[in-house]
């Protein structure tokens, strides 16, 4: 047999082995969402601190909103995935009460910080307000998270107008546990991504 017949297979073979090891190599975006909530954005423990004070377990739904009858899907969900994180109710298991919603967006600006808003700091831009929150993620991001074209990456916390009546509207408390819910998620991202500030 003639050595140059078996040059392309042994060639094929090798090229196949790199690609096959490419795409199951564990990369801290599979094992991110592969062990944390939202995505990858959220451990549990940390999912669960933005609560009405009722109970329930912790239910935990990535939602794709209907993209009206469009039949592609995005090819990295992080964009057209909302988070709902809710608690069920404890007299009816087959109901739950939102408790906030996260969700990433790429933009130009971020929204005016709302009245009563602190700055998230940290080298970060962004705020903490009473009912929502936002954070750039670090300027790389966008084309790591391949949107060149949006001057930044947002994640947005809204918080429930349950959450905000079962905490007595304490503010205070709130906004602690909305921050390090956004500011989680900011990092969870930028390693998924590896993007760091």
């Amino acid at each position: 047999m003639n050595k140059k017949h078996l040059l392309l297979p042994a060639v094929l073979v090798v090229a196949a082995a790199v690609v096959a090891t490419v795409q199951l190599w564990p990369t801290e975006l599979k094992k991110l969402r592969g062990q944390n909530l939202c995505l990858g954005m959220l451990t549990e423990q940390t999912a669960g601190l933005i609560q009405d004070g009722k109970g329930g377990a912790l239910v935990v739904e990535e939602s794709i909103p209907d993209s009206s009858g469009s039949a592609t899907k995005a090819a990295d969900p992080i964009f057209s995935t909302i988070c709902f994180v809710s608690r069920k109710n404890a007299d009816d298991k087959s109901s739950a009460r939102l408790q906030y919603t996260l969700d990433v967006r790429p933009t130009d600006t971020l929204n005016d910080r709302p009245k009563g808003a602190t700055p998230v700091k940290g080298g970060l831009t962004g705020w903490v307000g009473q009912r929502q929150s936002e954070v750039q993620l670090p300027d790389g991001c966008a084309k790591e998270m391949k949107r060149p074209a949006a001057q930044h990456i947002n994640v947005t916390l809204k918080i429930s107008p349950v959450t905000l009546a079962g905490r007595d509207w304490d503010y205070a408390s709130l906004m602690k546990d909305s921050r390090t819910v956004i500011l989680e998620a900011v990092e969870s991202l930028t390693k998924q991504y590896d993007c760091p500030a």
